[in-house]
């Protein structure tokens, strides 16, 4: 036996025949349906817009101490309102829920009050200035609140709108009066190193004053000044030694004592021998010799006195037996061998003096030497003592840089200059629930309601169902039916069939009625429907 295949006229025949098990639950579903949507509690929605504005003054003069992303500080402030005790506060102050606080807990309650808060994200593509590359990027959010009472909703709202803006507000300036003070306390902490290690500075050169390594060059000229004067002043006492030793010589031959003669009363002619003149020519020849070559003519001219003097001496030798005894003379110190002697005794303190000066060249250039050999030694602890101050000067420095670029951020934010949060569009009172959607819960009940009814009418055909129409006779007997008798009617049954159309038509009449009814009331207003279509209709 072949498996029954059911077409399109056998299933119309099935809702022909089951028509009331299809009509009348679909109806009652559909009564239902419109009951359910227009019973339903509505819900209404608030929604504030805040543009994001970037700040006033440009980055390249005052940047920013807060450098998040637009949409991380949304998120921050929300998590921050979003608060138990914050919206308990809401709660309360606008006697949200008050069935539902009565027998509910506080989890519960604050759970359903975050439900109905939206905050949405209005992003747009831009352009980065510092790569040139487009990229999305949140320019403005939006924040609702739902609630059944569109009053209480727009409310919530603002109320919710205002806390954002001064969250942001709040959040910003205390984000850069945080930065400042967080650097000043870094700058103070860092003077105080700088002040120690100034102090431990000082103090290493007062102990090492003489020795410091700044102090080398100076250090160095003076020894190497010393030294000069040390090697002038040994020039100096090796010529005062050989001019005393010639003047010793010379004196040798001076006699200390000259002649005199008496020619009357308190009257002394002195008498300078030869051997007298000798001794000062001489002199002047070994002073003027030492200056000029033996052929300078003055020389030459010395030369020739001494050896005239000389012979004048011989001769005065000779004829000193000669003298006149009726002649007076008298002896008297010679002023030439005074003169020697006192530059003998001039040269020698001179070189006693230049030698005791040298004593003590010597011991300062051993006290520099020692300075200078302290140095090298002190040189490493110095240099790691100004290489710390030096690197504490300057992170100093950076330090009160960015104290002062964080002090003008925080002005910046402090006057609103920086990136700020403007209210463009409040929350309003809505006029229109946001949810349910009755038409669509509505159009979804009466779809649902026929799928039903069409349901029903199947089942019971399977249930109970025989064997009707041409084709199952033919298909359980196994042959063609000789003859087909179709259903005849009588009068009666005309009249119930066309009263039967009558009611339907009148009902559907009913229905569409009852439906734009619903429509102007729950939906929109028909006038503003007729007009909304007719500019549909021109735009096309």
């Amino acid at each position: 036996m072949e498996e029954e295949v059911k077409d399109l006229g056998d299933y119309l025949d099935i809702v022909r025949r089951h028509k009331y098990w299809v009509i009348i639950p679909a109806i009652v579903l559909i009564f239902l349906s419109g009951l359910v949507a227009y019973l339903l509690p509505a819900t209404y929605k608030s929604e504030g817009l805040i543009l994001i504005e970037s700040q006033e003054i440009p980055n390249d003069l005052v940047r920013s101490t807060v450098t998040s992303y637009a949409d991380q500080r949304i998120e921050i402030i929300k998590q921050r309102i979003m608060t138990t005790a914050k919206i308990m506060e809401l709660v309360k102050k606008y006697n949200l829920y008050s069935d539902l606080r009565k027998k509910s807990p506080v989890s519960e309650i604050v759970g359903l009050f975050r439900e109905n808060i939206a905050v949405v994200m209005v992003e747009a593509n831009v352009t980065d200035p510092r790569s040139g590359r487009a990229r999305r990027a949140t320019i403005a959010f939006k924040v609702s609140f739902m609630d059944k009472s569109p009053q209480l909703a727009q409310k919530v709202a603002n109320d919710l709108v205002t806390k954002f803006l001064v969250e942001n507000t709040r959040v910003r300036t205390d984000r850069a009066t945080e930065t400042t003070k967080f650097l000043e306390e870094e700058a103070n902490k860092l003077k105080q190193q700088i002040q120690l290690a100034e102090k431990k500075i000082a103090e290493f050169k007062d102990e090492y004053s003489d020795s410091l390594p700044e102090l080398l060059e100076h250090n160095l000229s003076v020894t190497e000044r010393l030294q000069s004067e040390l090697a002038y002043n040994q020039n100096q006492i090796r010529a005062l030694i050989d001019l005393t030793t010639t003047l010793r010589t010379e004196l040798i031959n001076i006699n200390p004592y000259i002649t005199q003669k008496i020619l009357g009363e308190g009257t002394q002619v002195p008498v300078l021998t030869a051997e007298q003149k000798l001794v000062s020519v001489q002199a002047e020849y070994d002073r003027l010799s030492a200056k000029y070559s033996e052929s300078h003519p003055d020389i030459k001219a010395l030369k020739k006195q001494i050896s005239d003097l000389e012979k004048q001496v011989k001769e005065e030798v000779k004829g000193t037996g000669n003298i006149s005894s009726n002649a007076k003379f008298t002896r008297t110190r010679n002023p030439i061998y005074g003169q020697f002697s006192a530059k003998i005794n001039a040269s020698e303190r001179e070189a006693v003096r230049l030698q005791e000066r040298n004593d003590v060249i010597k011991q300062k250039i051993a006290d520099y030497d020692e300075r200078i050999v302290r140095t090298h030694q002190v040189k490493r602890a110095y240099d790691d003592l100004t290489r710390d101050h030096s690197s504490q000067l300057r992170k100093y420095e950076e330090l009160r840089a960015k104290q002062l670029e964080a002090e003008l951020a925080q002005n910046l934010e402090s006057e609103n200059k920086g990136e700020s949060f403007t209210l463009i569009e409040p929350p309003l009172v809505p006029s229109k629930a946001e949810k349910p959607d009755r038409v669509k819960l509505f159009v979804m009940g009466v779809v649902a309601s026929i799928g039903a009814g069409l349901g029903l009418a199947l089942l019971i055909e399977m249930l109970f169902g025989g064997a009707r129409g041409y084709n199952q006779i033919a298909r359980i007997v196994g042959q063609a039916p000789l003859v087909v008798i179709p259903m005849i009617s009588s009068q009666e049954d005309m009249i119930k069939r066309k009263d039967g159309r009558l009611k339907i038509v009148l009902l559907i009449i009913v229905l569409l009625g009852l439906s734009i009814v619903g429509f102007h009331y729950w939906v929109m207003n028909l006038e503003v429907f007729w007009f909304k279509l007719l500019r549909k209709i021109s735009l096309l």
